[in-house]
């Protein structure tokens, strides 16, 4: 194995080693030398591979949400196959998004840590995990969407005279405030909040 290779494969696991602990302990509670310490390397070589620890943070979460939003496409672009309408694809967005909901709570965890985190001062206020969530926020699962609300405004199967970007507010209210705001209604579960958003938008948009 080359230098370079070996670099890579360490890079890697120190990111999957810190967003394991990150979800465990918190990232303020989760410190570099702890990080090493599971990834088997020295505290040195984190900070050679990352710089600062916020960095770090930026890194793991942005390898989280290439991860969760490469499963998105690729079942969305599945699911997607066949359907004639603008409507019929952009339920099938919310579908999807809805079941990896279920299937990866994780996920959604993992987003209100580093939700969290940003606002917390202990935190450097140079990091920019913010901006790397709506990134790829604004590039994968909206656009799609967004795409369908306009073919189907097209092809008739969406009413005509409702406001597409008011609709792709809302979605991405939908889409983002259960993870980020999930004790604000105690005893409903974000998943549950996604399901019925969803279902109302959907029922709102559907050409009679």
């Amino acid at each position: 194995m080359s230098r370079a290779e070996e670099r890579e494969l360490n890079i890697g696991r120190v990111i999957k080693v810190a967003q394991a602990l990150f979800l465990k302990n918190g990232i303020a509670n989760t410190s570099i030398n702890a990080i090493a310490k599971e990834a088997g390397l020295t505290p040195m070589s984190v900070y050679r591979y990352f710089g600062t620890k916020d960095e770090l943070i930026n890194r793991t979460w942005q390898d989280a949400l290439v991860e969760f939003y490469d499963i998105f496409m690729n079942r969305y672009r599945e699911k997607a196959l066949g359907l004639s309408t603008g409507y019929e694809k952009y339920t099938a967005c919310m579908e999807v998004y809805f079941e990896l909901y279920l299937e990866f709570p994780e996920w959604y965890k993992y987003t209100l840590e580093m939700f969290a985190s940003a606002s917390d001062k202990r935190i450097s206020e140079t990091n920019d995990m913010k901006k790397v969530f709506w990134d790829y926020c604004e590039k994968e699962i909206p656009i799609p969407a967004l795409r369908a609300l306009q073919e189907g405004q097209a092809d008739g199967s969406i009413k005509p005279d409702i406001n597409i970007l008011e609709v792709y507010q809302v979605m991405l209210n939908a889409y983002t405030a259960p993870s980020i705001y999930q004790d604000a209604a105690v005893g409903i579960k974000p998943v549950d909040i996604v399901n019925f958003t969803s279902t109302l938008i959907a029922n709102y948009i559907k050409s009679e």
